[in-house]
């Protein structure tokens, strides 16, 4: 792909991400979507054939940007840290818990599928720590899709779960 192709698939992405934000998955819809990101309707489709496929890759985006703020960090506290954060922040996944909940849970079951392997792995990398750990790290993460962690006891949790990995 091009750049200037690569522009309208961030376009559209950022645009999805948007829309999600405000009203959820079911009530978004791809003419909204083009709309949002002002992309012409056609052109969505040249990039996506429906909204399970945008929402499929905007969950790609989402691991994508996620794998790079945990790299930014300076150590794995800190990487812990702004995941946790990232995930109570993240307006898209909160509207999407609220209103459609079963997706998110379908979207969080623990597989073995290659999505899982790769953001476990991913983990594994970033936070320097061995599979099992990468599995723990993984799961408490997902446990804050439904009840994340609130400012005033993250740092705690994220000291605890940080002093578990270097057992």
């Amino acid at each position: 792909m091009h750049s200037s192709s690569n522009k309208t698939r961030t376009a559209l992405i950022d645009g999805a991400r948007t829309l999600l934000s405000e009203v959820g998955v079911r009530e978004a819809n791809m003419i909204t979507i083009a709309d949002r990101s002002r992309v012409a309707r056609a052109t969505l489709y040249n990039h996506f054939r429906d909204k399970e496929e945008i929402v499929h890759a905007l969950v790609d985006s989402e691991i994508a940007r996620m794998s790079e703020l945990a790299k930014s960090a300076s150590h794995r506290t800190e990487a812990l840290y702004l995941l946790s954060r990232d995930i109570f922040e993240n307006s898209a996944l909160r509207k999407v818990a609220e209103l459609e909940p079963h997706l998110i849970a379908r979207m969080v079951t623990i597989s073995e599928s290659e999505k899982w392997s790769q953001v476990r792995s991913t983990l594994q990398s970033v936070l320097y720590c061995s599979r099992e750990s990468g599995e723990l790290v993984l799961r408490w993460l997902l446990s804050q899709f439904f009840s994340p962690i609130p400012e005033g006891a993250r740092r705690a949790a994220v000291e605890k779960i940080e002093s578990s990995l270097s057992l």
